[in-house]
């Protein structure tokens, strides 16, 4: 994709990246790619450590609350299985954020950069999809994962409203817990099965993709 080897060329011009907020520099990168490529960027030695972690930039002042709320600092808090697992994410849970979402988060505190992504790998949004009109039944969009609940998972198709998949809509097979299957700033197709323009929801499916 272009953005990616704009984000390659930036890299080679100007050196390693000093933290995630200098990719808003790279050329053609604005606030959405900045949401879409950011929690995949691992930048070591950062002045901020969540930066080279897979938590996601619109999560830190999260894990800087969990962080105050333990009396530790971030660094300290971060690649301490012990102070992870003693996070009690049950105060955590909001509309925003759910307990799938808070314990990726959480484990992902205690082994920082477990999953590591390449930068290769940023995607676009479909270009045909501007507004919730755009959307269409029938349509595969690609898509990331942004909350796991155990109802489903919200995505983000790239406009305003984030689509459904509802859990009896991730597999071909009987899913009891969406974490077991999908994972928060996972890649996906979906299919568009329901639009409901009044109520402002997409569903999605990822049953025979």
């Amino acid at each position: 994709p272009v953005l990616a080897g704009n984000i390659i060329e930036y890299r080679d011009e100007n050196g390693a990246f000093s933290g995630r907020k200098e990719l808003l520099k790279v050329r053609r990168l604005g606030e959405k790619a900045f949401e879409q490529c950011a929690g995949f960027m691992r930048i070591p030695n950062a002045d901020n450590p969540l930066d080279n972690s897979a938590v996601h930039p619109e999560r830190y002042e999260l894990v800087e609350q969990m962080a105050s709320d333990l009396g530790v600092s971030l660094t300290d808090l971060i690649s301490n299985e012990q102070l992870a697992s003693s996070i009690d994410i049950s105060k955590y849970i909001s509309e925003e954020v759910g307990e799938h979402t808070l314990n990726d988060i959480k484990k992902e505190l205690a082994k920082p950069g477990r999953d590591p992504r390449s930068i290769i790998k940023v995607f676009e949004f479909s270009p045909e999809i501007r507004s919730i009109e755009d959307v269409k039944v029938g349509m595969i969009l690609p898509c990331i994962v942004t909350n796991i609940t155990n109802f489903g998972a919200f995505v983000d198709i790239g406009i305003k409203q984030n689509g459904l998949i509802h859990v009896s809509q991730i597999s071909d097979k009987r899913v009891s817990d969406p974490s077991q299957v999908l994972k928060l700033h996972q890649q996906l197709h979906a299919k568009v099965v329901n639009v409901d323009l009044e109520r402002q929801r997409i569903g999605l499916s990822l049953r025979g993709i």
